[in-house]
């Protein structure tokens, strides 16, 4: 598993709608951090996600502004804890629909602040436009090649004047569309005259698409708030629905608004991740939704753990060896991959390596005794346990001089 981080490239994979449910990531209701999340999020929106999540509120949860709450506030929480317990940041990070907002900010194109106004913003003005159409709708098309699919979506406008539009493209057999009822009945026959299966999602619009160019008009001028995230300062970079390649800084206000009226390209998305030498991902969500479209690509990603496993992920990463270890790369990488000026390279690594011996020195000896087990799970953020060694010295000086050097290179 520690080799797998170590070595590989990984991308951090986060659900769109349709992912929530009741009591999700409830064993993380323990942490410091997912609580602040929830309570941040709710403080900023005016909606009890606790109570939505956890309590008698929970009918709620399927409504779409909530549901793009619930999920942005946990997902988010859940990335924190990987990156501040376990040391665990992604190269990549890729979100389906809804998804792409927390992606960006794990990634740290926007803070949770901000993530939570754009998607309360979004909501607003996607929901407003769905309105406008009396049966607005999204459907799944199985068992039909992409490539077949949209070029009968493109006949079926230019013949019979449908505004039908591909809206997903999810594996290479598996499209998504976008448009009025009515008119999705009328496309559906070619699709099944070609042996597939149109399927309703009843997600209650036509998103994704040119229909949705109505919200597009009202966020523009919505969105003037938006920061302009510093490339060099991000954590990870997010593969673009839009675009399905990395997105530049400068970008990020522009993919906002074309994600609205655009498909999710994730079949491309996943192919430029594989491209990149992404060889493992993580898919924080309640349960296993995008792991499956991952499988479906058959392309050679595998997944870091299941969805189900992720509180084992934090509790098998969380330990002192291997929060060292990924500590001395980040270090290491920092040293010799940024502009330095006056620093003596070759002395700041050997200062390095004789800082890591002593901690390694320091560390108690396997199996951990019961006491330290108990101290070691913890609810508290640290990059090492402090831990009482001869002469009444702890491990936390020798951590914070390994620390101050990481942040004297700028991070």
């Amino acid at each position: 598993m520690s080799a797998y981080i170590d070595s590989a490239k990984t991308a951090f994979l986060f659900p769109g709608v349709g992912a929530q449910q009741p009591d999700m990531f409830a064993a993380f209701r323990t942490y410091p951090e997912y609580r602040a999340c929830l309570e941040e999020v709710s403080d900023l929106s005016g909606v009890d996600l606790d109570d939505v999540i956890y309590g008698a509120g929970r009918h709620a949860l399927n409504q779409v502004r909530i549901a793009q709450l619930a999920l942005t506030a946990t997902t988010v929480a859940i990335a924190r804890i990987l990156r501040d317990y376990c040391g665990l940041v992604p190269d990549f990070v890729m979100g389906h629909s809804l998804g792409q907002f927390p992606a960006l900010c794990a990634a740290g194109y926007l803070d949770l602040a901000t993530t939570t106004k754009v998607v309360n913003l979004r909501s607003e003005a996607v929901e407003a436009c769905a309105r406008t159409y009396e049966q607005g709708e999204m459907c799944w098309v199985l068992h039909v090649p992409a490539e077949l699919v949209a070029r009968q979506v493109e006949q079926t406008r230019q013949d019979e004047g449908v505004k039908v539009y591909v809206s997903a493209i999810d594996a290479f057999d598996q499209v998504t569309v976008s448009g009025e009822m009515s008119e999705i009945r009328r496309f559906a026959p070619r699709i099944e005259a070609l042996g597939g299966l149109v399927y309703p999602l009843k997600i209650g619009g036509p998103f994704h698409s040119p229909l949705m160019a109505t919200a597009q008009a009202q966020l523009v001028e919505a969105l003037h708030f938006l920061p302009q995230p510093d490339d060099s300062r991000l954590l990870s970079r997010l593969v673009c629905n839009v675009s399905a390649v990395k997105l530049p800084a400068a970008e990020l206000k522009t993919s906002i608004l074309q994600h609205l009226i655009s498909p999710v390209q994730w079949l491309r998305s996943m192919q430029y991740l594989a491209g990149q030498g992404v060889t493992h991902y993580l898919e924080i969500s309640p349960k296993s939704v995008l792991g499956y479209l991952v499988q479906r690509t058959s392309l050679p990603l595998q997944p870091l753990y299941e969805p189900q496993e992720l509180l084992g992920c934090v509790e098998s990463l969380n330990t002192p060896e291997q929060r060292l270890e990924r500590l001395w790369r980040r270090c290491c990488f920092h040293l010799y991959s940024e502009p330095l000026p006056g620093i003596d390279r070759g002395a700041a690594l050997q200062q390095l390596r004789e800082i890591r011996n002593e901690i390694r020195q320091r560390m108690p000896a396997a199996p951990v005794a019961p006491s330290e087990r108990d101290f070691l799970y913890q609810r508290t953020r640290q990059w090492l346990d402090i831990i009482e060694v001869e002469g009444g010295q702890s491990l936390s000086t020798a951590q914070l001089r390994l620390q101050s050097l990481y942040q004297a290179a700028g991070r």
